[in-house]
């Protein structure tokens, strides 16, 4: 029996004579059997492989065959864009069928939001934050609006299962089970990742329910790849420009700086040009997505921002300059291509240096061997833990101590932290006056209420810290987009020009207690810059794959006359030496070079440990490890690597904080600074380093 047949005959009808389907894709009919049956779920599809219709369509169905009142479908996004996007799809399949859909986000009026909860339709489309807003609001009957639900679907799931976002929005889901009659359905989407497994019990938490991962035969179909190098930054402009005539593009950059630069550069020669990312305004961002949506040839050039399924229709390419940091991107990248019959996948790169050059080579060649990476979740977030102590108490006005481990304990972010853990974390946040003990109820505190309590407690709806931006308005008033605070101090000292939706524009005057910059465009020859930074870590397994081509005979068919000299010139200069070792070592007076090739997070962690080792000065990129000592003896760096690779080094307690202690003070979230000393260290060190990768690193070296 196929999912089809076990529809509701009268969604049956309608996919059939609205739609004019004929049949349902494998992950839609694998999917629609699975959540048919009850159980929660994660489905793995590329981008644009029908994922929306495999969630959507089996919960419309449970919908109408087991009909109740008010709101029965949350379908949570990351991003408000996405929401937009997904807005007219889900509204047209809910309509359909007699029901409707919502969309919840902070572009909706609040008079739009009070019509929808006087009388609530079937589905909300919201962001995490979104739904704390919804539980900490006084004015949403949160026990009535989410008695009924019934099913959750969480969109790009791999996004919002590695950073923060994602585990606040597993803990929201845990206090709105609190109020469901019952076990909701766990529904996640995502693109290919390496540990499927992971995520599913990520998403997991409280629930009951029997789980599945929709994960359909793939076929293997041919992709078109192409690499572009260039000697200077005009001849690479020239060579995307060329790329880009006359066709539907999207040309992803790693930086703003990079995209705003390149977006300038194909405006003045002539071609049709949008710009995509985050520091553009809401309108500059939809008016893109329109416009290339309704098949304009043209080319968007974009962040990261474009990454995550925003349908712009069909595309005939993917530029690339320089390259993404992961296989997952790259996949997700070059999924936008290839949907039309009689086209195939495609992503050409534009490369002007030599790193970038081996990096593309060993991203293409781990996605062609069908690795991607693996999404690192986090079992000990306390950072969350408070954030949402604090909302709870909002959410309910007292709380009895056990009440946060009560709803959250079963959370995947907190499954490394006991319940003793909890009990003295409590005595904290007591100790410091976040919290208030009436009589064994528990509230905010008078410091939780300073730090937490400006605008209604605005700081409490995310768990992100947003920079202070200034609005950059133009001539006529328009809204172009934002620049951040620290950004503008840097450009005011060397050159009031910048680049912003692909133009140029001198600042006229700064409102700063508005938060306003005034701009026009820039004058001919103004050369404006942009504060983007590229991120720098490598993972482990593309750091290594960059060292085994370099020592590997291998040939890429789809290099050019061009790379395969590069290639060729590289492993001349430096096979010998790294095929000598599975991380060979150079030793002279100067000190040590250690060639780890093992990416940015493994040699991170082995730079804190022989610093302590030695107690000298360590440095460390994606490539090597460099001890600057003119003193260093070769059997104490020996000794210390012995030391190193020995059974339950890196399990040592003591080890872990001293090499916290040597961390930089980075902020990773605007609830550090309000954990104890040891969980605030612990917070970086979560972040920087990769304890896993040491030791598989070191299995092998």
């Amino acid at each position: 029996m196929t999912a089809f047949s076990r529809f509701d005959p009268r969604l049956q009808e309608k996919i059939v004579n609205n739609l004019g389907w004929t049949s349902l894709r494998p992950v839609q009919d694998m999917a629609g059997q699975t959540i048919l049956d009850g159980k929660n779920c994660v489905v793995l599809a590329p981008t644009a492989g029908g994922k929306t219709e495999a969630s959507i369509f089996p919960v419309l169905s449970g919908c109408l065959s087991e009909p109740k009142d008010g709101l029965r479908a949350l379908y949570i996004c990351p991003t408000r864009a996405l929401i937009n996007n997904q807005e007219e799809r889900l509204s047209r399949y809910a309509e359909m069928v007699g029901m409707g859909s919502f969309k919840w986000h902070g572009d909706v009026t609040p008079s739009q939001k009070k019509a929808f909860l006087k009388e609530p339709c079937e589905i909300i489309l919201t962001t995490p934050e979104s739904l704390e807003v919804m539980l900490d609001s006084g004015s949403v009957p949160t026990a009535k609006l989410f008695e009924n639900l019934r099913y959750v679907i969480v969109d790009e799931i791999h996004a919002l299962a590695a950073c923060d976002r994602g585990n606040h929005l597993i803990c929201v889901l845990e206090r709105i089970q609190a109020y469901a009659q019952e076990d909701f359905q766990r529904i996640g989407l995502s693109a290919t990742v390496g540990n499927p497994e992971e995520i599913m019990r990520w998403l997991q938490g409280s629930s009951l329910r029997e789980t599945m991962l929709v994960d359909p035969p793939r076929k293997v179909s041919k992709k078109d790849i192409s690499i572009y190098l260039s000697e200077d930054d005009r001849e690479l402009e020239d060579q995307v420009v060329a790329s880009a005539h006359g066709l539907k593009s999207l040309l992803f950059c790693e930086s703003r700086r990079l995209a705003e630069g390149i977006a300038g550069k194909l405006k003045k020669s002539g071609e049709p040009v949008f710009v995509h990312h985050s520091s553009l305004s809401r309108e500059e961002r939809e008016y893109s997505e329109l416009q290339f949506s309704r098949g304009r040839e043209a080319c968007i050039v974009c962040t990261s921002t474009m990454e995550l399924g925003i349908d712009v229709g069909d595309l005939d390419k993917v530029l690339q300059v320089n390259t993404p940091h992961t296989v997952s991107s790259f996949l997700q990248r070059m999924g936008r291509t290839g949907r039309r019959e009689g086209t195939i996948s495609n992503t050409t790169f534009f490369i002007a240096e030599e790193k970038y050059f081996l990096q593309a080579l060993a991203i293409i060649e781990l996605a062609r061997s069908g690795f991607v990476e693996t999404v690192r979740t986090n079992a000990s977030a306390w950072h969350i833990l408070l954030h949402q102590v604090m909302a709870l108490c909002l959410e309910r006005g007292g709380i009895a101590r056990r009440d946060p481990w009560r709803l959250l304990g079963r959370t995947s972010c907190f499954k490394d932290i006991s319940d003793e853990q909890v009990s003295r974390f409590v005595d904290f946040l007591l100790s410091k006056e976040f919290l208030h003990d009436d009589g064994g109820t528990l509230s905010m505190g008078l410091a939780a209420e300073k730090a937490f309590g400006r605008k209604n407690f605005m700081e409490l709806y995310s768990v992100f810290s947003t920079p202070q931006e200034f609005e950059v308005i133009g001539v006529s008033g328009d809204v172009i987009g934002s620049i951040e605070w620290a950004f503008l101090e840097k450009l005011l000292e060397d050159d009031a020009s910048f680049y912003l939706a692909g133009h140029p524009w001198t600042v006229e005057r700064i409102e700063w207690k508005k938060k306003a910059v005034f701009v026009v465009r820039a004058p001919a020859g103004k050369i404006p810059k942009w504060g983007g930074i590229s991120p720098g870590f490598l993972g482990y397994d593309v750091s290594r794959k960059m060292r085994d081509i370099l020592v590997s005979t291998d040939e890429y068919t789809y290099l050019r006359d061009d790379g395969r000299s590069l290639l060729a010139s590289l492993r001349s200069d430096k096979r010998d030496f790294l095929a000598s070792a599975f991380a060979p070592i150079e030793y002279d007076h100067k000190g040590v070079l250690w060639y780890t090739s093992a990416g940015g997070y493994v040699n991170s962690s082995l730079r804190f440990a022989l610093k302590i080792e030695l107690g000298v000065d360590v440095q460390a990129t994606n490539e090597y490890i460099k001890i600057s000592s003119e003193t260093l003896p070769w059997n104490e760096f020996s000794f210390a690597l012995e030391r190193m690779s020995s059974p339950g080094y890196w399990d040592d307690p003591e080890l872990y904080r001293k090499m916290t202690t040597l961390m930089p003070n980075y902020r990773m979230s605007k609830f550090q600074g309000y954990l104890p000393d040891e969980l605030q260290l612990k917070l970086v060190a979560d972040t920087l380093l990769d304890i896993d990768g040491v030791k598989r690193f070191l299995k092998q070296a």
